[in-house]
């Protein structure tokens, strides 16, 4: 009995020395197992000192710190689930330190170019930002280590300790996603996961130069006719119609000034060559309060800047149009240009093509028709110092459009002459600038230049004698349509508070309408004798002013929730009328666990000028016009919400849905033909309103060489006009299936390809119900024609849309080192003849059939580019 006794005494003092013998290391991994978290510290810290306190299972977490670190000399802050120990003689307790550091510097690529939407997080305050549109980048952290994860939409760039002491400049380099390996991170803030905004989308030059483009020639709006919530319209068309908005709803900006033609031949291509884009950032919900001025969707387009260091650029050469860009140092390491011209050169094969085959007639008569289109961007940047710099950006489209008919039979010659020109000039010359650490500004002055130029001629000439030469009549019109936009605006970024960045600004504009500019003469005898002649002139002229005053805040409100709160005040003054418009903006995200996130948002938007058009296309013709004493502002209310999930780093699924209500919108009363007049519009024109739902789901699959992609949209789309039906009916492209699916694949480093499929309900016509025979006339027996019926707009839907392209690059490098690129683009590869419009027709047992024509067939493209 004895001997048991004394075996557990000494088995009691061999436990109780054991546990004295504890040391501060064993207690961290203890502290580790049951609380999760994670130690920061340096390799030369001593913990290795015995610990001699309470069982640290008995204690809450923040009385386990104390009671481990309390007589070892060790300092400990928390920072989320890290804590970070440095040596010391005080004990710190659980607050954390409150002097802090501003981290900051720009993000570059290879060549020097500023990088928008880089992604800088850090690991240990789990706090993050993207580099502005100046590549600028701006962390408020406490002073000591941080760990640093740097990615480009999605892609791993660096991940660095940086020891933080007082305010620091830390630039980054930045590598191509050919020049990386596979490693996709998931605190990517690009990621729909990670940002604020509801309905945001970004896009890389990458993201639109695929191997598929329509007649080989990479275009933005085809890009974002592809994206869920986005309804394409008439097929080849440029529209772009979101969540049931119309095209004018739709606000684009290039390096912050708008363009108002957007398309080039009636839609076929956009405005924007993708050689010079940099980074566009794309809203259809959840807008932030610096930006207004539409209801549906933003588009903000940035180009790049010229290299600082080298000379390089690229020549490409398609079915249709030829690009050439062409950048580089005008003084090295200060001042840049970037060059990027678009032409069309079809109307270069026209001249000769129509100039032989008339020669080739006999009949006297002759025919030409020639159209050209072309875009040319310019940008000068400056550097002032380090932090600030000077930039202008110049824009110049045009599309130029002519037929010249000449008959010639006996003595007589009828000559007519149409001459059809728009575009678009615009300039930017904006300063930007680092007031402070935590305080930067951004200020442009803009101007926006629209117009339209149609002309039309015809020429009746008699010559009895080769030498002799009478003019019978001539007839000659002209119409011009001008809109300009002279402004100014300033944004000012400010970081109070690592929680905290805060963005505020305005901007004034003054709009200047010439909608249609008339002027018509008609001629009896010859117009150098003054006989007889008729002249006709409308002008009509519109101006108003505009002033916007915005703040919003991106707030963190922890580690869970974050939230971005604002508003923006426009003021619109036109004739004697002000209109106020108070717009705010909330949006909130709640990111509960790593891989999912629920976001919500509420915006309200204001529009106050409007495009006037007789036709769902977007054609030159139209012409926009101010809000006015009658016709008061579009107004629109948007909810969305979304669930957002990365099931693994390369697998990403989204699912959103919205609510949206819009006021004030027009529509003309009955058909006012091609090029309605715009002397007393407002009279023509009724008022209505809108409103659409839907829900989008989007997946992603991304590996190195592969990335698959799929958007649907379940959605509807209303309209009301009382003055054109009692109700509600549906919008005419309101297609209540849309699913997009493209596949991107790098066979090897020389062959890629892609396929794009895409399926959607058809769009909605009118479709008469009854028929009616005309009554004869007293003059006219043979009048039988009928008139139809209609019963409610837009009341038949036409059949399922469907289409497949495909796309091949194919690249080599020349004997002179340049890389080569082949692409084969075959729009509607498998050839359907998909629904434009439908045929009414009546059979003759007096029901009515419709009959669906379509007429666009497969269309194979090639191109070449060569890059040096």
């Amino acid at each position: 009995m004895r001997a048991v006794v004394l075996y557990i005494l000494l088995l009691f003092c061999c436990l109780k020395l054991s546990a004295q013998k504890s040391s501060v290391y064993s207690e961290m991994l203890r502290l580790q197992n049951i609380h999760h978290v994670h130690f920061l510290y340096k390799s030369d810290l001593n913990l290795s000192i015995t610990y001699n306190g309470r069982d640290i299972k008995t204690l809450t977490f923040r009385q386990a710190l104390d009671e481990v670190f309390r007589k070892s000399g060790i300092n400990y802050s928390i920072r989320g689930s890290n804590i970070l120990l440095t040596q010391g003689q005080k004990t710190v307790t659980a607050k954390p330190l409150i002097e802090r550091c501003v981290l900051k510097g720009i993000a570059r690529d290879s060549l020097g170019e500023p990088l928008v939407n880089v992604s800088i997080y850090d690991k240990v305050s789990h706090t993050g930002t993207l580099s502005n549109e100046q590549g600028v980048y701006t962390l408020i952290l406490l002073k000591g280590v941080h760990v640093l994860d740097v990615s480009w939409f999605g892609q791993r760039q660096k991940n660095f300790s940086i020891n933080i002491k007082k305010d620091t400049r830390h630039d980054l380099v930045i590598k191509g996603s050919m020049e990386l390996g596979e490693v996709i991170v998931s605190r990517d803030l690009n990621s729909p996961l990670n940002t604020t905004q509801t309905g945001k989308l970004t896009l890389r030059p990458e993201d639109i130069n695929t191997e598929f483009s329509l007649l080989s020639s990479p275009d933005l709006v085809k890009t974002l006719q592809r994206t869920s919530g986005v309804a394409q319209g008439t097929e080849l068309s440029g529209g772009l119609l979101v969540h049931g908005g119309s095209t004018d709803e739709n606000l684009f900006l290039l390096d912050g000034t708008p363009i108002y033609q957007v398309n080039h031949s009636l839609g076929l291509f956009s405005a924007f060559n993708a050689d010079i884009i940099k980074n566009v950032d794309f809203y259809k919900s959840g807008f932030p309060a610096r930006y207004s001025g539409r209801v549906s969707s933003i588009t903000d387009v940035r180009t790049k800047d010229g290299s600082m260091t080298e000379h390089h650029g690229s020549f490409s050469l398609g079915l249709i149009d030829g690009r050439l860009q062409f950048e580089g140092p005008i003084k090295k390491d200060k001042t840049s240009y970037n060059i990027a011209l678009r032409r069309s050169w079809i109307d270069l094969l026209l001249l000769p093509t129509y100039a032989i085959i008339n020669h080739s007639k006999n009949d006297g008569s002759k025919f030409r028709f020639t159209y050209a289109f072309h875009d040319f961007n310019a940008k000068v940047t400056h550097l002032l110092s380090r932090n600030n710099k000077l930039w202008l950006s110049l824009y110049s489209g045009m599309d130029n459009y002519g037929i010249k008919d000449e008959d010639t039979w006996y003595d007589y010659q009828t000559t007519t002459d149409n001459k059809f020109r728009w575009g678009n000039l615009n300039a930017t010359l904006a300063g930007d600038f680092q007031l402070s650490n935590r305080l930067s500004n951004s200020t442009s002055f803009i101007a926006s230049y629209s117009y339209t130029n149609q002309s039309m001629s015809e020429d009746d000439i008699y010559f009895p004698e080769p030498e002799i030469r009478f003019r019978n009549s001539l007839d000659i019109s002209h119409n011009k349509t001008r809109m300009l936009d002279l402004g100014i605006k300033s944004d000012f970024t400010f970081f109070p508070h690592p929680k905290h960045i805060l963005r505020f600004g305005g901007a004034f504009t003054m709009h200047r309408f010439n909608p249609q500019t008339v002027m018509q003469s008609f001629y009896f005898g010859d117009p150098s004798e003054h006989v007889d002649t008729t002249d006709v002139s409308v002008r009509t002229k519109m101006s108003s002013i505009e002033a916007q005053l915005y703040a919003e805040d991106d707030i963190v409100l922890n580690r869970w929730i974050n939230t971005s709160v604002g508003t923006s005040c426009t003021f619109y003054r036109v004739s004697d009328k002000t209109f106020h418009s108070f717009d705010p903006r909330l949006s909130i995200r709640w990111h509960p666990v790593t891989p999912l996130t629920f976001k919500v948002s509420y915006t309200h938007m204001s529009q106050s000028i409007h495009r006037i058009a007789s036709t769902f296309l977007d054609i030159p013709s139209d012409f926009w016009a101010p809000s006015t004493t009658v016709i008061p502002p579009v107004r629109s209310h948007q909810v969305a919400a979304g669930v957002y999930t990365q099931v693994s780093p390369e697998f990403t699924f989204s699912l959103e849905g919205y609510l949206k209500s819009t006021d004030n919108l027009l529509q003309y009363r009955h058909w006012m033909g091609l090029q309605p007049p715009a002397a007393f519009w407002e009279q023509n024109v009724t008022q209505g309103r809108g409103k659409a739902y839907g829900i989008e789901m989007e997946a992603r699959y991304r590996m190195r060489r592969l990335t698959a992609q799929m958007a649907y949209t379940l959605s509807w789309s209303k309209r009301k006009f009382p003055e054109l039906y009692d109700g509600w009916f549906y919008d005419q492209f309101d297609n209540r299936h849309k699913l997009n699916t493209t596949i991107r694949y790098a066979m090897t480093n020389k062959i890629s390809v892609f396929a794009a499929l895409t399926l959607r309900s058809g769009n909605r016509v009118s479709f008469p119900t009854v028929s009616a025979v005309n009554p004869r006339m007293p003059e006219d027996d043979d009048n039988h024609e009928l008139t139809y019926i209609y019963g409610k707009p837009n009341g038949l839907s036409l059949p399922l849309y469907h289409r497949l392209d495909l796309g091949f690059n194919f690249k080599h490098t020349t004997r002179k080192g340049h890389e080569a690129i082949w692409n084969v683009s075959v729009y509607n590869a498998y050839c359907h003849l998909n629904t434009i419009y439908a045929k009414v027709r009546q059979a003759n047992d007096g029901s009515i059939a419709a009959k669906a024509k379509g007429y666009i067939p497969i269309i194979p493209s090639v191109s070449y580019t060569i890059r040096f």
